[in-house]
């Protein structure tokens, strides 16, 4: 069901009592219309301006219930049940309330209540008296609640209560929304049931009905029809929805329609009308991109499932386009799936950060134009091939590699899960070269078909934008079978060309550094539930039975930490904890960067969240660096690094550096040195390139998984004396990565690879 249908079933504000006009009844009104069209955020907007004017009870009442269900149908759930509540207590209007009891029970459906939705629609039953419209929205969601073997019989009565209803245009909307909620049970007795309401609302669509939704009837039936493997007359009725959509604003519905027919002409091979129909279903997504709701399920973006596909879709059929031209028109078409990818890795930051504003505007950088000993790689997933878009000056090169995405990934996770487990378990010495044949795969997929042109153009410096998985990848431990990657190229992580800005695009000549750090946590262990510290306690004692210190809070146990700002007794003495957590290195990397910096030092009790704050909004830096235990998992909001007092999370750390005595400058670099990424969530190493974002940072500097301390302390030395030589960024990762690797018990990729640096990188 699309998001404008749910709309239409869900919100009849005026439709259930008479206003005398006023002019908050009219900016009611106005809000209510934009709400009815699926434009969200002009109907908060009016609904608000209403709220904040004096106005009676019922006004009131009407104000709430819009903002409550246009932040229900956004999937603001949590404020969508505020407004509900209140308007449900505000009205005094029975057919009114009975709305907003509907809508309540709707909403803690969508929350996955067990108890509440029943409740409230048997309560909306008994309130609604002469509107049998109402009547039968509420029955209907009561039939939602309802065990399986008692709907079908149910839903059976309902299709002949909808024949019976005088409006077509209603009729069309309740046969919509009987079939999806049949559909819902996915039963394939239903399926018969599920075609004859869908069907019906197609008849009744064909006789002077509005047109929006002869389109949502059509809609419906065609993702029917494909879903039974009727792709002919599915592509038919997605023909003509098409057609009908002249001059109208249903962004939402071409959406799918084009996004359908796309996927259509692609299975029958007709390759420029599947590349139309995926454009088009682009540029809709685009035009609406600020109101379409994403929720999540499992830390996972719904945008995989409902955007990612359509950009991909268009990003394929213009990679097979580009595969049959030259000259400057391969350029261009390959520039276009390019900055396709980029609209990928636009959305998927907007919605780990949880707002479209924060990188709105940005312009695309123009750091691989200053650097020309510099490459960036796209490497493209695909469901049967990997595409390779190589940057390389003013050119675009396209490589296609005949892997599946199931090889790639297998590849992927047993790299990553090699070198992780290595560095728990260093002393099984059999095990240590396991890594390498993962990484040697991964190189001839994705470097050995690019490395000649590399080698051409004297490359120094291989910048690549990750993909999906690919964000898992220690790119530096990639292996040709004789030597790794970060013995031929400094590598760097890019989100997205277009999300670096070129503000202060320059290499790092100023060493004004911030040095932050803790060797042996303070009160900030009590801030973290006692579930957790259980956790991080089976955590830290598989390093300590191998004699290491960790540079994390959590290994491959703990994929998403509670945490909390209340204090809980720890299971063991907090003196017992903070010698467990204690990082000895510290100390000693935060000394010798601060005799070797310009730089102010926060060392244990000296870190606390207060004078964090104090320092960075009244001095300027460039350099910001935290030695520290924390975590970046899939959900910005479980990000956080532990000061000494306190947890610091990424929306503090943001609005602490953003506040900075010289704010319109910006951090150029940002050093987690203590930081792990959660195991097998291809979203967490977001965390690294939102914390830089959020802070208004060119580059951040972190860690794929916890190594040891002593491994930590040396690379980051190494790292910004390399940096006091005006290597850039890249390189002086490089060259201290190097040095680990000569250094005979640190040689393993485990100790140096995972290691990254993500933003501008010179």
């Amino acid at each position: 069901m699309t998001v404008l249908l749910l709309a239409a079933l869900l919100i009849a504000c005026f439709s259930n009592g008479t206003l005398a006009k006023t002019p908050t009844d009219d900016l009611l009104q106005k809000a209510n219309d934009y709400l009815g069209k699926g434009q969200y955020y002009l109907a908060l907007r009016e609904a608000e301006s209403v709220l904040g004017n004096r106005i009676t009870q019922e006004q009131q009442s009407l104000a709430y219930g819009i903002k409550g269900n246009t932040l229900l149908i956004m999937q603001r759930y949590s404020e969508a049940e505020e407004s509900l509540l209140k308007a449900y207590e505000l009205t005094e209007e029975k057919q009114r309330k009975a709305g907003y009891a509907n809508s309540l029970g709707v909403l803690y459906l969508k929350m996955q209540d067990q108890t509440k939705p029943p409740q409230f629609f048997r309560l909306a039953a008994e309130l609604v008296e002469n509107d049998p419209i109402l009547a039968l929205r509420i029955k209907l969601n009561q039939m939602r609640v309802q065990p399986e073997n008692v709907s079908l019989p149910g839903f059976t009565t309902i299709l002949s209560e909808i024949a019976a209803v005088d409006s077509a245009d209603e009729r069309i909307r309740y046969y919509l929304n009987l079939a999806s909620i049949v559909k819902s049970y996915a039963l394939p007795s239903h399926t018969e049931l599920i075609q004859h309401a869908l069907e019906s609302a197609h008849a009744d669509s064909t006789v002077n009905t509005d047109k929006s939704l002869r389109i949502e009837a059509l809609d419906s039936l065609a993702e029917f029809y494909e879903s039974q493997g009727k792709s002919e007359q599915a592509l038919a009725l997605s023909e003509l929805a098409a057609s009908l959509t002249d001059r109208m604003d249903v962004d939402d519905l071409m959406i799918q329609i084009e996004w359908r027919k796309g996927r259509i002409y692609q299975q029958q091979k007709r390759d420029n009308e599947a590349l139309i129909a995926f454009g088009k279903a682009v540029d809709y997504v685009q035009a609406i991109r600020r109101d379409i709701p994403v929720s999540y399920e499992d830390g996972k973006s719904s945008f995989r499932k409902t955007l990612e596909p359509i950009y991909l879709g268009y990003t394929h059929q213009l990679l097979k386009k580009a595969g049959h031209q030259n000259g400057e028109a391969k350029q261009q078409t390959l520039l276009l799936a390019r900055q396709t990818i980029e609209l990928i890795k636009q959305s998927e930051l907007e919605d780990f950060l949880g707002g479209r504003c924060l990188i709105e505007g940005m312009q695309r950088s123009e750091l691989d134009d200053m650097d020309m000993q510099a490459a960036i790689l796209y490497p493209i997933i695909l469901e049967d091939r990997l595409e390779l878009l190589v940057g390389i000056g003013k050119t675009i090169r396209q490589f296609s590699v005949s892997v599946s995405r199931e090889q790639l990934r297998d590849a992927i996770n047993s790299l990553s899960g090699q070198l992780r487990k290595w560095t728990i378990s260093p002393g099984d010495m059999g095990d240590s070269d396991a890594y390498q044949q993962p990484a040697e795969n991964i190189y001839r997929w994705m470097i050995a078909p690019i490395e000649r042109d590399l080698e051409k153009e004297s490359i120094k410096t291989l910048v690549i934008v990750p993909d999906g998985m690919m964000r898992l990848v220690p790119f530096a431990a990639l292996y040709d079978g004789r030597v790794h990657l970060i013995e031929k190229y400094a590598v760097s992580v890019s989100p997205g060309m277009s999300l670096l800005g070129n503000r202060n695009s320059r290499p790092l000549h100023s060493y004004q550094t911030l040095l932050a750090g803790i060797s042996k946590p303070g009160p900030a262990v009590e801030k973290i539930s006692e579930s957790t510290i259980n956790k991080l306690l089976l955590a830290d004692s598989q390093y300590r039975d191998q004699q290491i210190v960790s540079r994390s809070l959590f290994n491959h146990h703990l994929r998403n930490p509670a945490i909390t700002r209340e204090t809980h007794s720890p299971v063991s003495g907090l003196q017992d904890i903070q010698s467990k957590l204690s990082l000895p290195g510290v100390e000693t990397e935060l000394v010798s960067l601060k005799e070797a910096l310009k730089s102010t030092l926060l060392l244990n009790e000296q870190f606390t969240v207060a004078n964090f704050y104090q320092q960075v909004s009244t001095q300027s830096f460039d350099i910001v660096h935290i030695a520290s235990h924390g975590f970046f998992s899939s959900d910005a909001d479980k990000s956080f690094l532990m000061a000494y007092d306190d947890i610091l999370k990424l929306d503090d750390l943001k609005s602490f550096l953003k506040r900075g005595k010289d704010a319109t400058k910006g951090i150029q670099l940002l050093t987690f040195s203590a930081c792990e990424t959660a195991e097998g969530d291809d979203r967490a190493p977001l965390g690294f390139t939102g914390a830089a974002l959020k802070a208004d940072a060119q580059s951040a500097l972190g860690s794929l998984w916890p190594i040891s301390d002593e491994a930590a302390s040396q690379l980051m030395i190494s790292f910004y004396k390399n940096l006091m030589q005006h290597k850039s960024k890249a390189e002086a990762l490089r060259q201290a990565q190097l040095e680990l690797l000569k250094t005979d018990h640190l040689r393993h990729p485990s100790f140096w690879s995972p290691f990254i640096l993500v933003g501008n990188w010179l």
